[in-house]
């Protein structure tokens, strides 16, 4: 019985030489697996929400918006005025400038 204990003893206590040798060394696997932090992405840039639900953006780089006040409040208006602001308009200049930051994708 002691024999077989110390044979099974014997054989944990020493070292496997053949795992040992098939290991790889540090610099082979990290070279071998792409790391994370090597690769960059750049962040997405967002959308103002409330940019993309008032504006529409056109073909020449422009963007399309209705007009205010045809909403409440406009019963003094006359007919002619009522039916003018249903149409729609081109953003200015400075708003076409503020667009382009809210509405990078457009």
């Amino acid at each position: 019985m002691a024999s077989l204990f110390t044979s099974i003893f014997t054989s944990i206590a020493t070292p496997l030489t053949t795992v040992a040798s098939m290991r790889r060394p540090a610099f082979a696997i990290a070279s071998s697996i792409p790391s994370l932090m090597s690769v960059r992405f750049m962040s997405k840039l967002k959308t103002h929400s409330g940019a993309k639900k008032r504006f529409m953006p056109i073909s020449n780089g422009n963007f399309k918006r209705w007009q205010v006040g045809k909403r409440h409040l406009n019963i003094t208006f006359s007919h002619e005025r009522i039916h003018r602001l249903g149409n729609s308009v081109l953003a200015t200049k400075t708003q076409r400038r503020m667009l382009r930051r809210a509405m990078p994708y457009a």
